[in-house]
């Protein structure tokens, strides 16, 4: 059988993202049926909080993370050298960004991929579409002036999974050649490691991932939330349970019931339209359609991102006060109110 492993890197000693790679471990070991079909290769510069976890750790040091950040100081050029080094290790390799979960066996992913097929995220969009955003305006316009432009047709992919074979690992000392390239833009286009990444492939076959994986980088605050609660309520060691037990954290933040929509309108018709947005979110936190544990983690992260809406629209205290007593029931409202201090 081909050695297949699911590759990860985390770095910098932050709990959050700690707990993100443990979370996102937990869900691949859940969903894998045949336990030999891939194993787990960590890269990271804290292996002492994943011992015991059933992951190969390869420690980095300060020294490697320097060099892997590049002369212009690039914190994701650090993702593709980790990429190349880990290509090298196995006949089929996976990168999987931390905020990722699995809702699918993994094995299925390593299927899609061979030495004439690449394996993505999602497809972001084309060059034709992405050459006209705000971002990509001054990078497209020196590709055009050094006659470096790619075809309209050139497919641009989320990163957040990335996989291919041994075979292939060279595709990534391409990409890190252009991001090195395309220093003068790592203000304005955060993305450069993936464009890269798209760049390196062009004329390759690539197929995506996302119907096997959720990646909620546009939702951290709220899987961050229910991740620390999960590592609050069962710890971080590792146990064979614990995989089962990373299940009744949902793949994606639960979203209210359509009953439970039907009866927040007439509550909702009482609230000026400007505020609805977070008088919306008010109401879902009393009740998130999720394990009882995690009530308070969701409910807090909810009530946060209502109060920010209604500070971005100016809302007066005498509002808030209003909002609270219409949408609130009386025996949730001081805890609502003791965020907004």
């Amino acid at each position: 059988m081909d050695s297949s492993h699911l590759l990860y890197l985390l770095y910098g000693g932050n709990a959050v993202y700690r707990q993100e790679a443990k979370l996102s471990i937990l869900s691949a070991l859940r969903e894998r049926r045949v336990p030999d079909s891939f194993t787990i290769t960590l890269m990271t510069d804290e292996p002492q909080t994943f011992e015991g976890w059933p992951v190969t750790v390869i420690a980095l040091s300060t020294e490697t993370l320097a060099q892997w950040k590049g002369a212009y100081g690039y914190t994701h050029r650090r993702k593709a050298c980790a990429i190349a080094a880990g290509a090298k290790l196995a006949d089929k390799t996976i990168f999987v960004d931390t905020d990722t979960v699995f809702f699918k066996d993994p094995a299925l992913l390593f299927e899609r991929i061979n030495d004439q097929q690449y394996l993505m995220d999602e497809f972001e969009w084309e060059w034709a579409e992405a050459k006209l955003r705000a971002d990509y305006v001054a990078f497209s316009d020196e590709l055009i002036a050094n006659g470096k432009a790619p075809a309209d047709s050139l497919k641009l992919y989320n990163s957040g999974i990335c996989g291919m074979t041994r075979a292939n690992a060279g595709l990534l000392d391409k990409a890190i050649a252009l991001i090195d390239e395309w220093n003068q833009h790592y203000a304005k286009l955060h993305t450069i490691e993936q464009i890269a990444v798209s760049f390196a492939m062009a004329g390759t076959n690539v197929v995506t991932a996302n119907d096997c994986i959720h990646h909620y980088y546009s939702k951290k605050r709220y899987h961050h939330t229910m991740n620390q609660g999960f590592f609050e309520h069962h710890g971080e060691r590792y146990h064979a349970d614990l995989p089962t037990l990373a299940a009744s954290v949902p793949v994606h933040f639960p979203k209210p019931s359509l009953l439970a929509k039907v009866k927040a309108q007439p509550r909702l018709i009482a609230v000026n339209k400007a505020f609805r947005p977070a008088a919306k979110l008010m109401i879902q936190g009393q009740k998130v359609a999720t394990a009882e544990y995690l009530q308070p983690y969701c409910r807090k992260a909810l009530w946060v991102r209502a109060i920010e809406l209604l500070q971005q629209k100016h809302a007066t205290a005498r509002q808030i006060e209003h909002l609270i007593k219409i949408c609130i029931a009386p025996s949730q409202q001081a805890e609502f109110r003791a965020l907004l201090n």
